[in-house]
């Protein structure tokens, strides 16, 4: 490319900053091809000073969205130098199999890579085996295949992976497919919704990027020296300048790769190179974007003077020559500040950081100055610089500390100078010697150089070179600066400001969250500081690695929803400044307790006896965790406890507040219960006195009690009260005998959680009659621990007070079950399935009875110590009228439809009786009688009658 050319290609409205001057070059030519001929002078600078606009980088350019896959038809080529972390354009996709396997190819970059280090799936690093077959994270294990290409020119084609889709119809890949020039990552998945369960994965790796000439060398390698890197994509044919290797001035290049090369001694110790370039350049940028990053990484600039490249790294180059009096040929301007608009007093800006920061855009550290503020009335200034090939925090530090020191060196002027001063380019310092303004050898730079000429009044022509030039000290270039290397400019720079630390105050509460009531933690912030003009807050469990950030926000409140209940949680806040400084964390800690608190006893618990049913209402309570309420029944009219009582309704849901339930004399007894089975700490408590129902003749009593004799299944008899067995009996474990727990004769370890026993005895009422069937339960608790130390499991699991009192535990119960049977019970009846029951009417001609006994305290057993049930019928009455009894010698034959279970007595009533007629009642039961009439002579004559029976029972056919 032609000089003027390649100057043509970079001149373009500045980012950073474009100067350009027009100059002569230094051959002899004629005045008058000078005042139409003319030599473009370009000069770029990485540096953000007053005189030039900052580099302000597109967010979804050539910092973000550097390690993002991207599937779309057309896309510009990346250009990677120095070790970066990066993905690309999917060039290539297909599945094989019956869908089963997904092959893609990702163009990471298009140039040669040095090397791959690492390959990650989204955020997690893979470890490949020596096929590229993915060995972790587990997740991943023998569900892909990973394979690379460093993109040489001369690549040749993977052989594997034409031969993993190669095979097949659609889109194969051949030996021709080599991917010259192109870095690529293949990566063959297996379909596993497990291993990817959010489809396809986000594939990047870490990459060292281009290899470059190092002309101090003359070797060609990896290197992160951005002259170097500079270099290179001036002189890149593919997608550079393509300028000559004539065209770069090899010494200043050299020297600027040196100073990017020196040392920096570190404040937390060690060293790192002065500057360094880490980045990717986007060929779809202008190129003269892209040479303005390359340069803010060594705070540099490049000119273009004379048909070469001049660069300069930021670094303080001492002056040679002075310009005096007897250099200028016409008036001094001076310019003592820069406009209000160019003026600015604290630098701030993102880099790119390495993994520390997972190659993404980070704020580093601002410079700010309070002299510099107290000389702009005040007001703090910020000027953006971004640093898009940087990757060291304190790097860009110092290259934004360059850039604000520089600018604060205010004092500009415009020399007229003699054709003396055509020796100089822009970038060189000098010193000016001028008695007028007090200047004896101050060091100026050289910030724009410009061909001027004059007419004299006698009509000829005066050439000469215009310079601006800017006030520099050295020190603007030295790291210390900050304590010691302005005092003879009068400016001081302060440390960078902190922020002090928030208060932090935790809370929990209970909410209801799409009709679910959830724990939320509460974080509230406070904090006296006038520069905090937000917060970030994180929060974890003190039992987490990681902490999930709540947010970063003006706001003071803060909430993380859905927490566990029960667990304690880290909490840690900052303040954040409105330039991004942040202050230390403030920590704290919360037990999530809000939903533990038991829940609030039941009021207005009333009974209304309807018939043979109960009607229970009560005040709903409020509690937001409100799960269930639990009803029980004592036999007892005072004095229950809900431990000695039996569950009638063991889940009346919210929002219900009424429950039928069987009419029963004794006390009926309420709890309510959260979601987390805690249940409220009293149980509210309405007596109901209660007449006999309905007349009822006891058919059978099953008395089991004291010896129950029946079938036992996890079940012991002790003291003449059934209770649940435990895990080890006492002549069953081993060891010495007083070592074991336990009471002597409930054997020892834990109790069982649930145990049944079947009655001894089974009602057979001998047909199928429909009987009222009522129980007697008592039951009370039998604790073998009565305090809380003693108890096992967590302390704050255990229910009731703190000092042990039992009376409103809820943790045991007993429950009657029946089954029945119309079959003749000593037969091979076929009974249905046992279910609870307290009291109810049965059609059956059998029933069988069990009780179910459950604990869910291992160190507790109910105790039941009376169980009995009645099977009763009520009273029925069967009757006949205006019958006539014939004249028959059997009389009449009465009939019951159905029969009785047992009659009790019949009685007769004639309608035509004569004197002397009497009647006869014979072969009565409980399916009929007989009756005939007779006169006074003993014959059988026919009268009318009427007859009622009375009993109890109905068969049913």
């Amino acid at each position: 490319m032609a000089p003027q050319a390649v100057a043509a290609a970079v001149v373009a409205t500045a980012a950073t900053a474009a100067k350009i001057a027009f100059t002569k070059g230094l051959s002899a030519i004629t005045f008058a091809a000078l005042a139409t001929t003319f030599v473009t002078t370009l000069a770029i600078s990485g540096a953000s000073m007053a005189l030039q606009k900052r580099p302000k980088i597109n967010p979804q350019g050539s910092m973000a969205g550097r390690s993002q896959m991207v599937k779309q038809p057309l896309t510009s080529r990346k250009i990677v130098y120095g070790r970066q972390k990066v993905s690309g354009a999917i060039v290539y996709m297909k599945t094989t199999g019956k869908s089963e396997f997904l092959h893609m190819i990702v163009a990471i970059a298009s140039n040669e890579l040095n090397s791959i280090q690492k390959i990650f799936f989204n955020d997690d690093e893979l470890t490949l085996d020596g096929s590229g077959n993915v060995t972790a994270p587990s997740q991943y294990a023998g569900k892909a295949q990973v394979l690379t290409g460093l993109g040489a020119d001369d690549q040749i084609a993977n052989s594997t992976i034409i031969s993993n889709v190669g095979a097949f119809t659609l889109a194969n890949l051949t030996t021709e497919d080599r991917f010259r020039g192109i870095a690529y990552i293949y990566a063959k998945l297996t379909y596993d919704t497990d291993a990817f369960p959010n489809g396809i994965p986000n594939i990047s790796a870490i990459v060292e990027g281009k290899k470059v000439l190092d002309t101090r060398t003359s070797s060609t390698a990896f290197s992160t020296n951005p002259a170097l890197v500079l270099r290179d994509y001036l002189t890149d044919t593919k997608y550079g300048l393509g300028a000559t290797a004539d065209e770069i001035d090899t010494t200043s290049f050299n020297a600027a790769a040196n100073v990017c090369d020196e040392d920096v001694t570190l404040a937390a110790g060690g060293t790192e190179n002065r500057y360094e370039a880490h980045g990717v350049i986007d060929t779809e940028n202008q190129p003269k974007q892209i040479i303005e990053e390359i340069l803010s990484s060594m705070a540099g600039s490049l000119y273009y003077s004379g048909g070469k490249w001049y660069a300069k790294a930021g670094a303080y180059t001492a002056p040679s020559d002075t310009l005096t009096e007897d250099d200028l040929m016409g008036a001094i301007t001076v310019n003592t500040k820069p406009s209000r608009r160019d003026n600015f007093n604290a630098v701030k800006g993102v880099f790119l950081p390495d993994e520390a920061g997972n190659f993404q855009p980070t704020d580093y550290a601002p410079i700010t100055s309070s002299t510099f503020q107290t000389e702009d009335n005040g007001e703090q200034v910020f000027t953006n610089l971004d640093l898009p090939f940087t990757q060291s925090s304190s790097m860009a530090q110092r290259i934004a500390k360059i850039n604000l020191f520089k600018a604060r060196q205010q004092l500009v002027m415009t020399l007229p100078c003699k054709l003396t001063a055509f020796k100089y380019n822009v970038g060189d310092t000098i010193m000016v010697t001028l008695d007028r303004f007090g200047f004896s050898s101050k060091v100026f730079e050289i910030v724009n150089w410009q061909f001027a000429s004059s007419v004299g009044d006698d009509g000829s022509a005066t050439l000469g070179v215009d310079l601006t030039v800017r006030e520099l000290a050295s020190s603007v270039y030295d790291w210390s600066a900050e304590e010691t290397a302005f005092q003879a400019d009068n400016t001081e720079l302060r440390s960078p400001f902190d922020i002090l630390a928030p208060s932090v105050t935790t809370s929990d509460e209970l909410r209801v969250v799409n009709e679910e009531a959830i724990d939320v933690l509460l974080v509230d912030i406070s904090t006296g500081d006038n520069l905090a003009t937000a917060f970030e807050v994180q929060a974890k469990k003190t039992t987490d690695s990681t902490y999930t950030s709540l947010g970063t926000s003006s706001s003071t409140r803060f909430e993380m929803i859905n927490v566990e209940a029960g667990a304690t949680y880290d909490v840690r806040a900052r303040s954040i400044s409105g330039l991004g400084n942040r202050s230390a964390f403030t920590n704290a800690t919360q037990q999530i307790t809000a939903s533990l608190d038991l829940p609030a006893d039941v009021t207005g618990f009333a009974v209304n006896i309807i018939g043979k049913e109960a009607h229970l209402t009560w005040t709903p309570v409020a509690d937001l965790d409100l799960s269930h309420y639990i009803i029980r029944h004592s036999t007892a009219t005072s004095g229950a406890a809900f431990n000695t009582s039996r569950t009638l309704a063991k889940k009346v849901s919210r929002p219900a507040n009424t429950v039928i339930v069987p009419a029963i004399t004794g006390t009926y007894l309420i709890k309510s219960v959260d979601k987390g089975g805690r249940e409220s700490r009293n149980a509210t408590a309405t007596i109901a006195i209660i007449n006999e129902i309905e007349a009822g003749n006891v058919v059978q009593t099953v008395t089991e009690n004291p010896s129950f004799a029946g079938t036992k299944n996890d079940v012991i008899v002790v003291d003449n009260a059934l209770i649940l067995d435990t895990t080890i009996l006492f002549d069953s474990a081993t060891g010495n005998f007083d070592d074991l727990e336990g009471l002597f004769d409930g054997g020892g370890s834990t109790v069982d959680n649930e145990g049944t026993y079947d009655f001894a005895t089974v009602v057979d009422l001998g047909s199928k009659f429909t009987s009222r069937v009522t129980s007697k339960v008592v039951i009370n608790r039998i604790d073998y621990v009565n305090l809380f130390e003693d108890a096992a499991g967590l302390f704050d699991a255990r229910e009731g007070f703190f000092d042990g009192d039992t009376s409103s535990f809820g943790d045991t119960n007993a429950t009657l079950q029946i089954a029945t049977t119309d079959d003749n019970p000593s037969g091979s009846p076929t009974f249905t399935d046992f279910r609870d029951f307290v009291v109810g009417e049965y059609s059956a001609r059998a029933l069988k009875f069990r009780a179910v006994l459950n604990s869910n305290d291992t160190s507790a057993s109910p105790k039941v110590e009376t169980l009995q049930v009645t099977v009763d019928m009520p009273d029925r009455l069967d009757h006949g009228n205006d019958l006539s009894s014939g004249t028959g010698s059997g009389g009449y034959d009465v009939t019951f439809s159905p029969a009785f279970s047992v009659l009790q007595n019949v009685a007769i009533t004639a309608q035509n009786m004569a004197s002397g007629d009497y009647y006869l009642v014979t072969s009565k039961s409980a399916t009929g009688f007989n009756v005939v009439f007779k006169n006074s002579s003993n014959a059988v004559v026919n009268r009318t009658f009427d007859y009622q029976a009375k009993g109890y029972g109905a068969v049913i056919s």
